[in-house]
């Protein structure tokens, strides 16, 4: 700390800024406050906007004058999934493996669709939990009963600052209580959220366990067999439904991504907003969940659909942007 604050100071002295060229440490560990300031827009056709790229292989590509992918040489080495990435982009459409229907047919019905919204606090705000604990203080829950069959919609939104905890498990419990896959998107957070429920919550651990034995993660076979340039390299639902299902998007959602639905519910629940506000932003929070879980649903029928056009399906980006 003492070397670091020197740095600091030293830095702060000077009568002008030091000369850093933007690399990885405008990210790392942190993204910068002043990120944009540094970073003018990318095409989305950028070398960086391949997939598991990396830092060294951009620089590489840089280096040798190469900065949109339909430039990369032939025989610069890219993994698998950055290179499949630059032939759907080159070739203007998108790409489906031809064991999508294999992924897919693992599925068992009825389906349910979960999403968790959480909030870390550092000041501990219940029995038991540690700086940072995820708080999990959301869900919601889309069930289809078979293929094509409308979804029907369960959520549950904590009132106040009282401990969510039991009245979250209680009431996922009562909604999951049934057969067939439970879809999330990238199983891990969902997973070890229930898991820290089942120890915090003994009584319930049974039934958690049964639940997270049902839990079937998406993330991977979107990862191994899709990919479309509307992706721009990431593989999160937020970037993979508007480029698939362009009429579903995030943009102009009050609350669009996760952190914002954890600071918006501790606005929400700490008081101080007039009626108007906190039904609004109740409205917000509910809207956003939804939208996760319904997303799941619709890209999983859009995937049979995609799946059955051939063994290789291929579809414009012009029809999807």
């Amino acid at each position: 700390m003492p070397a670091l604050l020197r740095d600091q100071w030293d830095a702060l002295s000077r009568a002008s800024p030091p000369d850093i060229h933007p690399g990885p440490q405008c990210e790392d560990p942190v993204t910068c406050e002043f990120y944009d300031e540094c970073h003018e827009p990318l095409p989305d056709d950028h070398v960086s906007c391949l997939p598991r790229i990396g830092p060294a292989k951009v620089s590489a590509l840089l280096d040798r004058g190469v900065h949109l992918i339909s430039e990369i040489p032939e025989d610069f080495p890219l993994g698998a999934l950055a290179r499949r990435a630059c032939d759907a982009i080159r070739g203007g459409a998108a790409w489906f493996a031809e064991d999508l229907p294999v992924a897919l047919r693992q599925l068992r019905y009825p389906l349910s669709f979960l999403d968790f919204e959480t909030l870390s606090p550092a000041l501990l705000r219940h029995a038991g939990m540690r700086p940072y604990d995820h708080i999990p203080f959301q869900w919601s829950v889309h069930c289809q009963r078979k293929p094509g069959a409308p979804p029907r919609h369960f959520e549950f939104l904590a009132a106040d600052e009282s401990d969510p905890r039991r009245h979250f498990v209680e009431s996922l419990c009562r909604v999951l209580n049934g057969k067939g896959h439970i879809v999330v998107y990238n199983r891990a957070f969902e997973s070890t959220r229930l898991n820290e429920l089942a120890a915090w919550l003994p009584d319930y651990a049974s039934q958690i366990e049964r639940i997270r034995n049902r839990l079937w993660d998406l993330l991977p076979v979107v990862r191994a067999n899709v990919y479309h340039p509307g992706f721009r390299g990431s593989y999160s639902i937020k970037s993979v439904l508007p480029a698939l299902i362009p009429a579903m998007t995030y943009r102009g959602m009050e609350v669009a991504d996760g952190a914002q639905a954890g600071l918006n519910w501790d606005r929400l629940v700490r008081g101080g907003l007039e009626s108007a506000q906190r039904d609004r932003l109740r409205e917000a929070l509910l809207a956003y969940c939804a939208q996760d879980t319904l997303a799941m649903a619709r890209l999983v029928e859009f995937l049979r659909r995609a799946s059955t056009l051939s063994t290789a399906a291929k579809i414009s980006t012009r029809a999807h942007t």
